[in-house]
């Protein structure tokens, strides 16, 4: 486990501040809560996983009425508890800690990259040696349910930043977002804030984007003709910029597959619902998962660019 914490830290130079994607509904006004929050990291040390998991304080703040929360975290390499001190009967739901800038930048300008293509191509030639040099033989070790998860990690933050950059790109194809998507389209907006600051509802609709989960890809449900009607990412995208999230449905399919069994490596440490071991992890499936991602990064990527090049042809 030491020459992976080595690779990610010391080789990739990455500044270590772990975070926690969180959702609770606020005990003092009622209001729901989706946050991100800086957890304590694990103990990547550790020989085994359950001594792995770390104990710290945090702070977290209503959205709504501005409260603030302290609260007793605990982290691990696969999940992650909070506990509210005054609250302690509040559910706290939170995702597995893993890499984020520090706090004080979460909601900065810079916070989406300008170019999430090249920021995935790098993570994907990272990956990429990670699993040829360090992968296990055995498809149920702890460190390859790391890799596979780590892929759909990235995959997810190239979504996120896509989805708001293309969406700043083209202001009218904001609105229509807008104006069609069942979340942002019932936001209450005060005219007092839209006064005091012109990009209050551009903020508002990213921070919207930024909350929410980007493993969602659907059940493949279909409708009376037999059509795939597309939910959670690939919904987002088609509504965003008209075009299909994968290549193919088989890709699609995989996707949801993968998210699945994503769902077993950092919440049940690697075992099904059904109490089934998962040992189908080794260096072949982490090497076709990965190959699946840039599939379809390189597939969207190039829709964003024709979508560009077609509004720039509308401008000339």
């Amino acid at each position: 486990m030491g020459s992976a914490k080595e690779y990610y830290f010391d080789d990739l130079g990455i500044d270590q501040h772990w975070v926690s994607k969180t959702f609770f509904t606020c005990p003092e006004c009622g209001t729901d809560v989706h946050q991100e929050v800086e957890v304590p990291e694990p103990d990547y040390t550790a020989e085994k996983s359950r001594d792995m998991v770390t104990g710290g304080q945090v702070e977290i703040q209503c959205d709504g009425c501005g409260s603030v929360f302290e609260g007793d975290a605990w982290a691990g390499p696969a999940h992650c508890d909070i506990e509210l001190i005054k609250y302690p009967e509040t559910h706290i739901s939170c995702d597995p800690p893993g890499y984020d800038r520090p706090p004080e930048d979460w909601y900065d300008e810079s916070e989406v990259p300008d170019d999430p293509f090249s920021i995935f191509k790098s993570n994907h030639d990272e990956l990429l040696l990670l699993i040829d040099t360090q992968a296990k033989g055995d498809g149920s070790s702890l460190l390859n349910r790391m890799i596979f998860a780590q892929i759909l990690t990235f995959l997810e933050a190239y979504f996120c930043d896509t989805l708001i950059t293309g969406l700043r790109e083209h202001p009218m194809r904001l609105a229509q977002f807008a104006a069609k998507d069942g979340s942002i389209k019932q936001t209450e907006i005060k005219a007092s804030d839209v006064l005091s600051d012109p990009d209050h509802v551009r903020k508002l609709i990213e921070h919207n984007l930024k909350s929410r989960l980007y493993h969602q890809f659907g059940s493949g449900k279909t409708d009376k003709n037999g059509k795939s009607m597309p939910e959670g990412v690939a919904l987002w995208y088609s509504i965003a910029f008209g075009f299909a999230l994968a290549p193919k449905d088989d890709d699609l399919e995989a996707l949801r597959r993968y998210a699945a069994l994503r769902h077993d490596c950092v919440h049940r440490n690697g075992v099904t619902k059904s109490d089934e071991k998962l040992t189908l992890f080794d260096k072949n499936f982490l090497q076709e998962a990965l190959a699946t991602a840039n599939r379809i990064v390189n597939h969207v990527d190039d829709k964003i660019i024709k979508l560009k090049d077609r509004t720039n042809e509308s401008i000339l």
